[in-house]
């Protein structure tokens, strides 16, 4: 059995990293391929994570450049279907078996091993299938996207990097976005990071009539793609994109708009100056919320290289670690970070 079985199941799936203006996004919950003494290194792991002491110096991926580079292609889940056979066959292996029944070391191991695929491989279909929030417009852009092919548009170019449906903010965070929002009563509303708009229809579907999300995306493509979905729902009317580099544009705003709530989903390695230029620009309200989305960021933030499996999102991992000190350092912020998902921080003025 392989590591990445043991690993991925806890940290409850990869995430790919994002460019300067497009958000990260995660895919489902990684297949299951098989059960054994894969679970005691699962817990050597996890338990070598909590007692580490030092950190690594974050070496920025590129020969200096905190750029986002496009889909980790290679690296993202395995196509349904691809390894059903693999998948049958563990399971009849481990049939009947659990953390508690079994008659020797090895089906203990087993079971124990399938219980914790049985639970966190269950938890996010589970959640999604019991989640109603998705709206029309989430839904038009949710089918779109999953139709569309990513690589052929990556392949001739028509977009500016490679992208994949996985990349899109989950269905049960979008959900619980669009919650915050109805909970927030927002007027004005800017997102860091587009990339399908899934999320942007998810607050849009949730703001008052007189509402306003602003997105701010370096790909023109993905404005394209998203305006011909948008403009056949109300959302659309509620929906402004801004093209170009994140921080480009956070640098033009208009500074008589303040933002009640802000979702940033972006470039990973850029996510300390999102919020610094927000603060510097004085664009929040006084009681904006701030949601940054990928704050434990496949467990990189908590782990060193040691149990890099994917090191070329080391950097970004490092980076992320870097902003959730900062943000806990500063004197005038306050921060909770929520294990959902890949990690949501939700972050206030004091």
């Amino acid at each position: 059995m392989s590591l990445t079985f043991a690993v991925a199941p806890l940290a409850v799936s990869p995430v790919l990293p994002s460019r300067a203006s497009v958000p990260h996004r995660g895919p489902k919950a990684a297949p299951f391929a098989g059960a054994g003494a894969t679970a005691v290194g699962a817990a050597a792991v996890v338990a070598a994570a909590v007692q580490r002491r030092g950190r690594v110096a974050r070496r920025v991926r590129g020969g200096g450049e905190k750029t986002y580079v496009g889909r980790f292609d290679g690296t993202q889940k395995v196509e349904k279907g691809t390894t059903q056979g693999e998948e049958a066959l563990a399971a009849e292996g481990t049939r009947g078996r659990s953390a508690a029944k079994w008659s020797v070391l090895s089906e203990r191991i087993e079971g124990l091993a399938k219980e914790m695929y049985m639970l966190i491989g269950s938890i996010d279909p589970y959640c999604r299938d019991n989640s109603t929030a998705e709206g029309a417009a989430m839904k038009a852009i949710r089918q779109k996207m999953e139709d569309t092919d990513w690589a052929g548009l990556a392949e001739s170019k028509t977009t500016m990097f490679s992208y994949g449906a996985e990349m899109s903010t989950d269905p049960v965070e979008a959900q619980f976005v669009k919650m915050l929002t109805y909970m927030k009563r927002p007027k004005q509303v800017l997102e860091i990071g587009m990339f399908t708009g899934y999320g942007s229809m998810a607050i849009a579907e949730a703001l008052p009539a007189a509402g306003k999300v602003t997105s701010l995306d370096i790909d023109p493509y993905l404005k394209t793609w998203v305006e011909d979905v948008s403009k056949d729902f109300p959302e659309g009317k509620k929906h402004e994109i801004v093209v170009g580099p994140a921080l480009d544009s956070l640098k033009v705003l208009d500074t008589s708009i303040k933002f009640d709530l802000i979702f940033i989903d972006a470039n990973k390695a850029e996510y300390k100056d999102y919020l610094q230029t927000l603060m510097d620009r004085e664009l929040l309200a006084e009681d904006c919320m701030i949601i940054g989305d990928n704050t434990l960021y496949v467990g990189y933030p908590i782990l060193s290289e040691t149990y890099d499996t994917q090191p070329a999102r080391r950097d970004f991992g490092d980076a992320v670690r870097e902003f959730n000190a900062w943000v806990r350092d500063h004197p005038k912020l306050e921060q909770v970070i929520l294990p959902f998902r890949d990690g949501v921080s939700m972050i206030r003025l004091k």
